[in-house]
């Protein structure tokens, strides 16, 4: 048997969420509610269509956990716990990465104080009446 990584999502998760779901006697739009999902996603994930998130699936764990492994059908497949500790800070990214990732971010608001903002940023040159008809007219 592979090994898992943490935060794998294991082959049998279909299976998985509908165990739990049922245990709990729950519908797949009640699930959806304690998870904060849609209906049509917890259906889609018993249907193998889509993948829980690393968020949802922490949240799925946090209620199959609270089952109890006694009471659970499929314990074949191990699977991660998620963690209550709170994630350690690593001060060893790449300053340069981290500067155009901030820089990126504070650009996202540039349209806040100048609604001109993007044709200015850009490389395109608008004409004058591009820019009275959208800046000025609308």
């Amino acid at each position: 048997m592979s090994k898992k990584l943490p935060g794998e999502l294991p082959g049998n998760y279909p299976e998985r969420i509908k165990n739990v779901r049922e245990i709990r006697e729950l519908t797949q739009m009640q699930l959806a509610q304690l998870i904060g999902v849609s209906f049509a996603t917890v259906n889609r994930w018993e249907n193998r269509q889509t993948r829980p998130t690393q968020l949802a699936w922490n949240r799925i764990l946090e209620l199959e956990e609270s089952l109890g492994s006694s009471m659970l059908a499929d314990t074949s497949q191990p699977y991660v716990a998620s963690s209550s500790a709170a994630p350690s800070l690593n001060f060893a990214a790449d300053p340069e990465a981290v500067a155009a990732l901030v820089e990126a971010h504070r650009l996202t608001y540039g349209h806040l104080f100048n609604s001109a903002f993007a044709t200015e940023t850009s490389l395109i040159d608008p004409l004058p009446h591009q820019r009275i008809a959208v800046y000025q007219r609308m």
